[in-house]
């Protein structure tokens, strides 16, 4: 089934989609939304992953976003093969306004949002379903794996922080209010999200090129009462894929501030906002930073830093940080350089920072390699004296 078509056809989608949840037709348990723009190198593995899911009950929505090379080939010939499938086509917006466009067509209790350059655990529909169903939650978050062009997965722990999470399962903002915006990363793609609560809501994805889903995340986080996790690497993330947009950061160099901006424009609004404005804060001072180390050009770089420190930081409350409003030191001195540095004396000292991190951690390891090679040595020390000791008996024995 093509699901091409203009603003009408989709709100008879709408109607349609809630015809049958009105009338008990069966109708699947979760939307997995596939946003992608010309992804032929990678969206063959990426839908082999989502048709693998052990989990069968869902429908599978790729969006194509303007796509001009074989992407949309690619779908149509696996529809035939897969009812669950089904293509949605718009002009070139962007992969929010893509999502928001599945969104509207999906009918699962559940929604993903799955990029086309992943890969899933095979039980990852599974294990995020369940778990879901269990404590009747409006989040469900895993951990992530990374992997590059040789396909080995790396662990890491940067996509859910455990240290940050409360006893409570599920839990919301005034269980850790302090952390319900640094426990987690804004990337969708390790969430399930019920979707009545996304509706209900009103949370959509901001139309910007870069950073869509800084608001849809970080809104959601806020408003969710029910958010729970699942401590397994379910969602396998694509490093240094070239076509990514985040290979692309000088081309948007603005777009992660407008979405921080727009963001906190939207929840501070909320009269409970307060009780989690550290959190908030943080978190942007982490995003607004890291959006300066993605730069692929020394010339966005400088045009980003020089306009956060001439007006972007004080637009979002940040000019007149202090100590005690911030999580990290690192942060907090960052800001004051910015008022006084240059872009490219700021880069240079964080480089220099990072050479002595690392001559530190080279230095550390050194000592460790020394430290274990004498443990060694001593181990096989006393493996050789207890074989010895071990014969002596036996041949004591014998006589």
């Amino acid at each position: 089934m093509n699901r091409s078509r203009d603003k009408n056809e989709d709100k008879k989608m709408i109607q349609v989609n809630n015809v049958r949840e009105e009338s008990g037709e069966h109708v699947p348990k979760v939307s997995v939304i596939i946003p992608f723009h010309n992804a032929q190198s990678h969206l063959e593995e990426m839908m082999d992953s989502v048709e693998a899911q052990t989990f069968r009950e869902i429908e599978i929505l790729c969006v194509s976003d303007g796509s001009e090379d074989d992407s949309i080939k690619i779908i149509r010939e696996r529809m035939e093969k897969d009812p669950r499938i089904h293509l949605i086509e718009q002009e070139k917006h962007n992969a929010g306004v893509a999502r928001n466009k599945g969104l509207e067509c999906a009918v699962g209790k559940y929604v993903v949002f799955w990029d086309a350059d992943d890969r899933f655990h095979p039980k990852a529909l599974e294990e995020l379903y369940h778990k879901s169903e269990q404590v009747q939650a409006d989040i469900c978050v895993c951990e992530v794996c990374e992997f590059r062009g040789d396909g080995k997965l790396y662990e890491t722990g940067g996509y859910l922080q455990k240290d940050k999470l409360p006893e409570k399962d599920p839990f919301n903002k005034y269980d850790i209010p302090g952390d319900i915006f640094g426990f987690a990363s804004n990337m969708l793609w390790n969430k399930m999200l019920r979707r009545a609560f996304i509706v209900e809501n009103e949370i959509t994805f901001q139309d910007i090129r870069q950073g869509n889903d800084t608001a849809f995340v970080m809104q959601a986080m806020y408003q969710a009462e029910r958010i729970t996790t699942v401590s397994k690497e379910l969602a396998y993330y694509r490093m240094n894929n070239p076509g990514s947009l985040t290979s692309q950061a000088s081309e948007t160099w603005k777009c992660p501030f407008e979405s921080y901006r727009y963001t906190w424009e939207q929840l501070k609004k909320q009269d409970d906002f307060a009780l989690v404005e550290k959190s908030f804060r943080n978190k942007m001072i982490r995003g607004l930073f890291r959006s300066l180390n993605i730069q692929t050009s020394f010339a966005a770089y400088q045009e980003l830093y020089d306009f956060l420190k001439e007006e972007g930081m004080r637009a979002v409350d940040l000019e007149d940080v202090t100590e005690d409003m911030v999580e990290e030191p690192w942060m907090y001195a960052d800001l004051m350089r910015m008022k006084s540095m240059s872009a490219g004396d700021f880069l240079l000292c964080k480089a220099t920072e990072r050479m002595n991190d690392r001559d530190q951690l080279k230095y550390t390891l050194r000592r460790v390699r020394r430290r274990l090679a004498f443990l060694l040595t001593l181990n096989e020390k006393i493996k050789r004296l207890k074989k010895k000791i071990k014969g002596e008996s036996k041949k004591s024995i014998g006589e």
